[in-house]
């Protein structure tokens, strides 16, 4: 478990799995609890590809509870990790023309960690889930496209957010699908990366490399 001032990343999901393979002769699974989670986590968890890991949001009135209990320990009922929330974008149509090149990016689904891990009374919370059920993504407070993601540094080329109506005329939602024209034509492959940030102030990344055989010359 980390502690509460720090981000949660692939170095300590490494770190865990290293633990469980060597401690004691080994363990059969291993736990990550975390408070705060690098943009990049999901990515990390789906790239390590360990059905032995699982990682998990520390509710955060956790310290709350703790204080009020004046060190008395608390029930298991009262303390609910969550799994984590993350972000799918629909593969990203890219297409040249000449010395340019677009990029079509459309969101496919957003997953809100569980709505137990908030600090919402439970009016809110029943009302949060009608949301997820119904449109998920419109929890989607901003998100943005860096076109030439180097893997360290993250640069905004293209973004909206729910109050922008230059995108479209829906004052609470953010546009699906970013296009991305006119782009200087880059040989090889292309290292996307999508960047959210939902309501509640948590955020996900998906980065995707796209082949340049989706950037043949229109009509070659």
């Amino acid at each position: 478990m980390d502690s509460p001032n720090k981000m949660t990343g692939l170095p300590t999901l490494k770190k865990a799995q290293a633990l469980r393979d060597s401690l004691m002769g080994g363990w059969e699974k291993v736990v990550v609890l975390g408070w705060n989670f690098t943009p990049s986590i999901g990515m990390d968890i789906t790239g390590l590809n360990d059905e032995r890991l699982e990682v998990l949001v520390i509710p955060p009135d956790l310290l709350d509870k703790l204080a009020k209990k004046s060190g008395k320990k608390l029930r298991p009922d009262e303390v609910r990790f969550s799994s984590l929330q993350y972000l799918t974008i629909k593969p990203i149509e890219r297409k040249r023309a000449g010395e340019t090149e677009s990029l079509a990016v459309k969101l496919d689904n957003y997953i809100l960690l569980s709505p137990d891990a908030l600090n919402l009374d439970d009016a809110n919370r029943e009302k949060l889930q009608a949301i997820i059920a119904r449109d998920p993504m419109s929890l989607i407070e901003y998100w943005s496209v860096d076109p030439d993601f180097d893997g360290v540094t993250f640069r905004s080329v293209w973004q909206d957010y729910r109050s922008n109506t230059e995108n479209d005329d829906d004052p609470l939602r953010v546009v699906r699908e970013a296009r991305l024209d006119n782009l200087p034509a880059k040989p090889g492959p292309r290292q996307v990366a999508v960047r959210v940030v939902d309501v509640f102030g948590f955020e996900s990344e998906v980065v995707e490399t796209v082949s340049d055989s989706n950037g043949k010359p229109e009509g070659g």
